[in-house]
């Protein structure tokens, strides 16, 4: 014969075993779910945000001039898309693509304003696959920022 109060603190101990292995499942799967979430989460901001083929590039000249630009490879030629910042207010721009096969090709251009950076987007007829160097150049021939494109 058993002791009715040791059955009674056994049962009490098995019951919240079940307990604890039941919640740690839970928390477990809940744990998975999220992880799982912001993994396919994640994937779609990235394939949103990238087309394959596209380069960024940043670059900061040593008087403070600032371009971020994205370049898109299209069929003989190139997309871009750029934000310019610490350019001096009145001056002329223009973004300037080399490629190597002769002078500049200008993709855009613009007035710098007392408000700040500038956004432009232009495009131009380079190969897309050949190396290439981005340019902000004054009106009057200087360079102020440069940033090389990787071949594709």
């Amino acid at each position: 014969m058993q002791d009715p109060i040791l059955e009674r603190a056994l049962g009490q101990v098995r019951a919240e075993r079940a307990r604890d292995r039941a919640r740690r499942r839970g928390v477990a799967a809940v744990a998975c779910a999220v992880l799982a979430g912001a993994a396919l989460a994640g994937g779609v901001h990235l394939g949103r945000r990238s087309v394959p083929g596209d380069r960024v590039l940043v670059a900061t000249s040593a008087d403070g001039v600032r371009m971020t630009a994205t370049v898109t490879p299209a069929d003989g030629w190139v997309r871009l898309r750029a934000q310019v910042d610490g350019v001096e207010a009145g001056e002329r721009c223009h973004l300037v693509v080399t490629d190597g096969r002769g002078p500049g090709h200008v993709a855009g251009g613009w007035v710098a304003s007392r408000a700040g950076g500038h956004a432009l987007t232009g495009s131009v007829a380079v190969d897309p696959g050949a190396p290439a160097v981005i340019s902000v150049v004054t009106e009057d021939g200087r360079v102020l920022v440069t940033a090389e494109v990787p071949a594709w």
